[in-house]
């Protein structure tokens, strides 16, 4: 993540220069994170073909083959971007003067950037909860094989791809803070959800199916504005400071992304002492909980975000 992702989203604000060049390029960059989300997602679909296909009676030894697999894939795939994208041809690189602590300090400087940092945090600790957890909430609170994760992960992911064109013309429409703040309204419905599943009056399946319904739009939403509105809030930096942050920027956010997804992991195992098993499961619910209160904080925190308004014609005027 450290050494691949974040130079990767910061060419993000080099490679683009206007709002709607940002917004189009972040939407093919989830595009391909949902693909690779959907093929991840469905490991044990694959671990069953394993079995099915090549005789592996271990089931842990064929989940093994397929992570490998997976893997393999993955790096492989990885590789193209640096292949093909010859970052000269896009910009024009100029190094900056300022040390690394202080290039640090600067970006804890922007009000806009502390605002948006503390709303991703806390939207990555919820993220990490509900990934780590959702095998347990199909197969614990609604008593659904274990295989059917992979097929909910899947139906959310191709629902949220509908929603791109609405993410695109919405964030001209709208602007980006209002369509990240609706998704933030979405997650906490969510996670309340959460805390009921199982309890309804209606089979499990459909509880699950419209759970990741809801769960389509904040995936679309919050997958493609964040990173568009870091890279203006970089582009914004840069025109006032007239030195180059993005690369810090980014850099920042996913320091903090690493934190909130660890931290998110250990709060989900802390709170299943609670309960995790079938009858016994107070602890999965909490996370639904702790969840909601963690989106209503990101809400919070992001609505005093102020949206650059100046960007967009600077960024023609440059053109």
């Amino acid at each position: 993540m450290t050494t691949y992702i974040i130079p990767y989203n910061a060419l993000l604000a080099e490679l683009t220069h206007t709002p709607e060049q940002k917004v189009k390029l972040s939407t093919y960059q989830q595009v391909g994170f949902v693909l690779g989300m959907i093929v991840a997602a469905l490991v044990n679909n694959y671990a069953d073909l394993f079995q099915t296909y090549f005789h592996v009676v271990d089931r842990a030894q064929a989940l093994q083959y397929t992570i490998w697999g997976l893997s393999i894939f993955a790096g492989l795939v990885m590789i193209l971007p640096i292949i093909s994208i010859n970052e000269k041809d896009y910009t024009e690189a100029k190094p900056t003067h300022i040390a690394l602590m202080p290039a640090i300090k600067n970006t804890f400087r922007n009000k806009n950037f502390k605002y948006y940092l503390i709303s991703d945090f806390a939207y990555y600790i919820a993220l990490s909860i509900i990934s780590s957890g959702l095998l347990f909430f199909v197969t614990v609170l609604l008593k659904l094989p274990d295989s059917d994760g992979g097929k909910f992960m899947g139906i959310m992911v191709v629902l949220s791809l509908l929603f791109y064109p609405f993410i695109n013309y919405g964030s001209k429409r709208f602007g980006k803070k209002s369509l990240v703040l609706a998704a933030f309204v979405v997650l906490c419905i969510i996670f309340v959800t959460i805390y009921f599943l199982g309890k309804f009056p209606i089979p499990p399946a459909v509880q699950m199916l419209i759970l990741v319904t809801l769960a389509s739009f904040p995936l679309a939403a919050l997958g493609i504005l964040p990173n568009a509105i870091l890279a203006d809030i970089a582009q914004q930096d840069t025109l006032e400071t007239g030195e180059n942050h993005e690369g810090m920027f980014f850099a920042v956010k996913y320091l903090f992304v690493k934190l909130g997804q660890t931290l998110g992991i250990a709060v989900f195992a802390m709170l299943t002492v609670y309960g995790k098993d079938p009858g016994d499961d107070y602890g999965l619910r909490l996370n639904g909980v702790v969840g909601f209160v963690l989106c209503l904080f990101a809400l919070l925190f992001f609505a005093r975000f102020k949206e650059p308004k100046s960007t967009e014609k600077q960024s023609h005027s440059d053109i």
